[in-house]
C-alpha cells in the first residue's frame, strides 16, 4: 500500500518555508514534489506531517483541508497506475500540479490517435507480464499496421476519430472499410480488430476512455477457419531422404525445418536451440513468444541433425528468406500433390487450388508436429504442453484433419478396442 506523508526542510524559522509531499511504495517507489502549500515552521509538526493545533494562520480549516484532499487525490490516482513499480520520475510533481490546475490538462486531453502513438512508442520498451520479455517486434509492426489504417480510414472519412467515436457504428463502417477499400481477408480484418480493442482496453484501464461499445458483443472479432496445411510422416520422410548434398544451403534449410516439425518449435525458437539445450535425450527449452518452459524427446531425426551440426543448429535467416528457400526445398522434393485453399477476401469467398510445396512456410513445421502426433492418438492435452495451446479448442482448430481423417482414427480406436 502506497503511503503518501507531508513534511517541510528548513534551516529558518522566520521564512515560509515549503510543504513538501512524499510517495512511498515498497523499495521501489520513492517519489517527492512540491506541495504548492507554504507554512512558517514554527506552525508545522514534521512528525505528524500536520499543522500544529496552536498554528495561528488565516483560513485554517481551508489549509488542511486542501492538504488531505490533495494526499488523497494522489492515493487514489497512484490506484489507476497500472505499474506501480515504475509510475516516472515526474508522476508526483506532474499529478501534485494537475490537481491544481485541471483545467491546464483538460486543454491538453491526450486524443484517441495521441494515445496511440504514445502505446506504440512506450511498447519498444514495455515488458509484457505474461512473459516477462519485451515487447516482440512482429508485435509492434502490428500495432503500427492498424494505427495506419485508423488514420486511413479517418482521412477517407474526413472526420476526425476520438475514443467517444468508438461505437458500434463505427465499428461496422470500419469492418466495411477493411472489406471494400482494403481488400482485406476476414483473418487479417480480425486482427485489426483484436489491436483496437487491445488499444480501447488499454486507454480505458488508464482513465482515458469511458466509451466502452468496443466490450460488446456486436464489436467482435471476425474470424474463419484458415486452410494452411500440413506435411504428413511420408512427407516428411520423403524430404529426409531426398539428397540435398550438393546444395548445401537448401540442406541447412531442410534440416532446420525438420527439427521444427519433430520438435514442435516455433521459427523463433530454433534460434536459441544449442548443445546446452539438450541432456539425456531431451530439449529443454523457454519458448520466446509465452515464456512457456518446455521438456520435448529427441525424435531420431533430430538426435541425427544435431549431430550433424556438433549440437548446435547452422544459422538462421530472416523468416522471409527462409519461407522462400523452404518452398524451393518441398518442390525439389516433390512435395506437390494439388490443395485446395479458400478465403473470404473483399467479402468473396475465393478458391484456389495449388501444389503443395507453394503453400509451405515456417510454420508449416509446427502444424505438421501437432497434427501428425494428434493422429497417431497422442493424448490432445500432451501435445498441449508443448505447443502451448491454453484450451482444446484453439488446439482443435490449429491442427489439420479432415473429417474422412477423424473418422479413420475412430475407425482405428474401435478396432483396437475390439481386438
Amino acid at each position: 500500500m502506497a503511503s503518501v506523508k507531508l513534511f517541510i526542510r528548513t534551516k529558518s524559522k522566520s521564512k515560509l518555508a515549503n510543504i513538501y509531499i512524499r510517495l512511498k511504495e515498497g523499495r521501489t517507489v520513492d517519489l517527492t514534489a512540491k506541495s504548492g502549500k507554504f507554512i512558517l515552521p514554527d506552525n508545522w509538526n514534521n512528525k505528524s506531517g500536520s499543522i500544529r493545533q496552536i498554528a495561528n494562520i488565516n483560513d485554517k480549516d481551508e489549509f488542511i483541508n486542501d492538504l488531505k484532499k490533495l494526499k488523497r487525490f494522489i492515493e487514489d490516482e497512484f490506484l489507476k497506475v497500472k505499474d506501480k513499480s515504475n509510475p516516472g520520475k515526474e508522476w508526483l510533481k506532474i499529478t501534485v500540479d494537475r490537481y491544481w490546475n485541471p483545467k491546464k490538462y483538460e486543454e491538453d486531453k491526450i486524443t484517441f490517435f495521441g494515445f496511440i502513438e504514445t502505446y506504440i512508442l512506450i511498447s519498444k520498451e514495455r515488458i509484457n507480464p505474461a512473459t516477462g520479455k519485451k515487447i516482440s517486434e512482429s508485435t509492434l509492426k502490428k500495432y503500427g499496421t492498424c494505427y495506419f489504417h485508423l488514420k486511413r480510414f479517418a482521412k477517407r472519412k474526413k472526420r476526425l476519430i476520438d475514443f467517444d467515436d468508438i461505437t458500434i457504428t463505427f465499428y461496422y463502417d470500419f469492418i466495411k472499410y477493411l472489406t471494400k477499400d482494403c481488400n482485406l481477408a476476414t483473418n487479417s480484418i480480425g486482427k485489426q480488430i483484436a489491436i483496437l480493442k487491445g488499444f480501447m482496453s488499454e486507454a480505458t484501464e488508464q482513465g482515458l476512455n469511458t466509451k466502452t461499445d468496443f466490450r460488446s458483443r456486436s464489436f467482435k472479432v471476425v474470424t474463419e477457419n484458415s486452410e494452411a496445411i500440413y506435411l504428413n510422416e511420408r512427407e516428411l520422410d520423403k524430404l529426409w531422404t531426398f539428397d540435398f548434398s550438393s546444395n548445401k544451403r537448401l540442406e541447412k534449410i531442410r534440416d532446420l525445418f525438420l527439427i521444427g516439425c519433430w520438435t514442435g518449435c516455433r521459427f523463433s525458437d530454433l534460434v536459441s536451440v544449442n548443445s546446452q539445450n539438450i541432456k539425456d535425450g531431451f530439449l529443454y527449452m523457454e519458448q520466446e513468444k509465452t515464456g512457456h518452459k518446455v521438456t520435448i524427446p529427441l525424435h531420431p531425426v533430430v538426435k541425427e541433425i544435431l549431430e550433424k551440426y556438433d549440437g548446435t543448429l547452422p544459422v538462421m535467416m530472416s523468416n522471409q528468406k527462409f519461407n522462400d528457400y523452404i518452398k524451393e526445398v518441398c518442390q525439389l522434393a516433390e512435395i506437390n500433390s494439388v490443395e485446395s485453399k479458400s478465403i473470404t477476401k473483399g467479402g468473396i469467398r475465393i478458391t484456389d487450388r495449388f501444389e503443395k510445396w507453394k503453400m509451405v512456410s515456417s510454420h508449416t513445421a509446427r502444424r505438421s508436429f501437432a497434427t501428425n502426433l494428434y493422429k497417431s492418438g497422442f493424448p490432445s492435452i500432451s501435445i498441449m504442453a508443448i505447443t502451448g495451446h491454453r484450451t482444446e479448442r484453439a488446439f482443435l482448430r490449429y491442427i489439420k484433419v479432415t473429417p474422412e481423417e477423424h473418422a479413420i482414427l475412430l475407425q482405428k480406436h474401435w478396432i483396437k478396442n475390439t481386438n
